[in-house]
């Protein structure tokens, strides 16, 4: 009879694992055909063996055999987006297994729901690089192998050492970054032992490590031999373009807001309400998370490349964290509940009506502007959300994001000092951070309430496509080369970023009198050089979705503009 209970039980359990997954994947499928930005369609042109490519990806070689040998199964072009969401898929089951094991049924099934609707595991698992989901995944496998290896019989400890050793290789053969988690996982192995370590096993410790870092060097030489495409010295000089003295500060705290904007309140505030207890268990999450962002944040200057992208490896260590503190806290059900889920679905329903009030879209240069209207607290804003390796673009109310983080934090101070309410607190953050990840996720995929980029997008193809009198092509931010790389007419891409030396870029739009493609996210500054060159120039090609236009230019016949 037992047998028999405890048999229907894990069929039902692995139903409601087909369900979350089924869940994670719908979600996500839309966004499958998103067009690839920027460095993602750099991806299918540098690892298809038929083209041919001066440009290297700056990493060890499983990545790009990875990406390589998914061409050959779903081709080499927009399908690449179905790569990290497989192994998003794997993550959700690898983390549903891991908090099970460590946890329990109630933890895992929490933490997979985070995994599903966080906005950042969304964008993380259709975007095409190894950040999001390619490294999570070893990372996942590697903790399984700790934990087992830690908890486990001494039969089964080798097994554990086993996965753990073959995943850390693994893993560091994708990017040399995945040194974080081998990193935080023997700080957590010296810190379990200190009370109880001797002077010869610090040596015997510090010897395996040596030796560790010895074999994958010797692995990196050696890979060269099997993977002609890796070049070992691009890898280990990638590095030293990161590394300034000069770095700028403001542009690293602006793509840090926005990976924090990304992430959502729910995830960042909730761990601040841990029971203490609970930390000995998740010391390897704190470890990584704070190497990770001295590593990020401080010791490289990764805001010259796409530190939002990078910052994704938040996801994984904060959904384990969250899934674990709301598993705890909410471990009893209370009556007054229901109050605080119809308080958070009263104060979000609010929210979302706030987006639909007229809003102003500010250009993304000057920043200045948005960061005044910011601290002045002019909300009614739309922020432009895009980045060097996707999105494509998108926006979203500033006073729909600064309500719901001022609401949040406010709740979680008075939570902190309040522990007899912290079980409601969460339940509301929960409501909350629902309907904020929601709201990411619609614009992202669909644009519903600002305007939808690739919707625009398509069309205006399609018309410059079939115009014989557009030769080619320079494309606003490069949104939609890769589209416009395809039919043939790109030319090259324009960035209006301060940055650039501005003497320069009117000479190459003064040099290149020809069509230009401007899909305005996020929007030009209508006081800037570049829009005043637009405006002597014809427009062809116009079509509007809520707050954002695709445009195209005929400039062939326009004088000469100075500053």
């Amino acid at each position: 009879m037992i047998d028999t209970i405890t048999r229907f039980f894990r069929g039902r359990e692995w139903l409601l694992i087909g369900l979350l997954v089924i869940t994670f994947v719908a979600i996500r499928l839309p966004g499958t055909d998103l067009p690839l930005h920027q460095d993602e369609y750099k991806w299918p042109m540098i690892v298809n063996p038929a083209i041919p490519s001066d440009t290297e990806i700056p990493h060890p070689p499983l990545s790009q055999f990875i990406y390589r040998t998914a061409g050959y199964i779903v081709g080499f072009d927009v399908h690449f987006r179905f790569v990290p969401l497989f192994f998003g898929t794997l993550n959700l089951l690898l983390l549903y297994y891991f908090m099970r094991m460590q946890f329990g049924k109630k933890e895992a099934v929490i933490a997979s729901l985070i995994w599903i609707f966080s906005y950042f595991s969304v964008l993380a698992s259709l975007m095409v690089d190894t950040d999001g989901e390619i490294m999570p995944f070893f990372f996942l496998l590697a903790l399984i192998g700790y934990y087992k290896s830690k908890n486990a019989h001494h039969g089964d400890k080798w097994k554990g050492i086993t996965l753990l050793v073959v995943s850390s290789v693994l893993g560091f053969f994708i990017k040399v970054s995945f040194l974080l988690a081998i990193f935080a996982i023997g700080a957590d192995f010296f810190w379990s032992k200190k009370g109880s370590m001797k002077v010869l096993d610090m040596v015997k410790y510090f010897g395996y490590a040596v030796l560790s870092g010895v074999v994958l060097v010797a692995l990196l030489v050696i890979a060269q031999k099997i993977f002609p495409f890796f070049s070992l010295k691009t890898s280990l000089t990638y590095w030293e373009h990161f590394w300034a003295t000069d770095r700028n500060w403001f542009q690293t705290a602006i793509q840090c807001a926005k990976a924090v904007l990304y992430t959502s309140p729910f995830l960042i505030l909730v761990p601040f309400l841990a029971p203490r207890e609970i930390w000995n268990k998740l010391r390897v999450l704190v470890f990584f998370i704070t190497g990770a962002l001295f590593f990020y944040v401080i010791l490289f200057d990764f805001s010259i490349g796409a530190l939002d992208r990078y910052m994704q490896f938040l996801i994984l260590p904060l959904t384990i964290i969250v899934g674990v503190v709301i598993g705890k806290v909410l471990s009893r059900y209370d009556k007054r509940t229901k109050e605080f889920i119809l308080l958070g679905t009263l104060v979000g329903f609010i929210l979302i009506i706030l987006q639909f009030i007229p809003h102003y879209i500010p250009p993304l240069h000057p920043k200045s502007e948005w960061v005044s209207r910011a601290l002045s607290l002019r909300w009614n804003f739309v922020y432009p959300f895009s980045g060097g390796s996707g999105p494509l673009g998108f926006y979203v109310s500033f006073l729909f994001m600064a309500l719901a983080w001022i609401i949040s934090l406010v709740a979680t101070v008075f939570a902190f000092f309040r522990p007899h309410i912290r079980k409601f607190v969460i339940v509301f953050l929960l409501v909350i951070g629902f309907v904020y990840n929601v709201v990411f996720i619609e614009e992202y995929l669909f644009g519903y309430i600002n305007g939808s980029a690739p919707r625009l997008l398509t069309n205006a193809v399609v018309y410059i496509q079939k115009n014989p009198d557009i030769d080619m092509v320079t494309v606003y931010n490069d949104n939609g080369g890769n589209e416009i790389r395809a039919i043939g007419k790109y030319r090259k891409r324009l960035y209006v970023d301060p940055k650039f030396d501005l003497d320069i870029k009117v000479a190459t739009l003064n040099e290149f009198k020809e069509h230009y493609f401007v899909l305005d996210v996020p929007r030009l500054d209508p006081t800037s050089v570049y829009q005043k060159y637009f405006d002597s120039c014809k427009v062809i090609y116009k079509q509007t979705d809520r707050k954002m236009s695709a445009t195209v230019y005929d400039c062939r016949n326009v004088p000469d503009i100075h500053i």
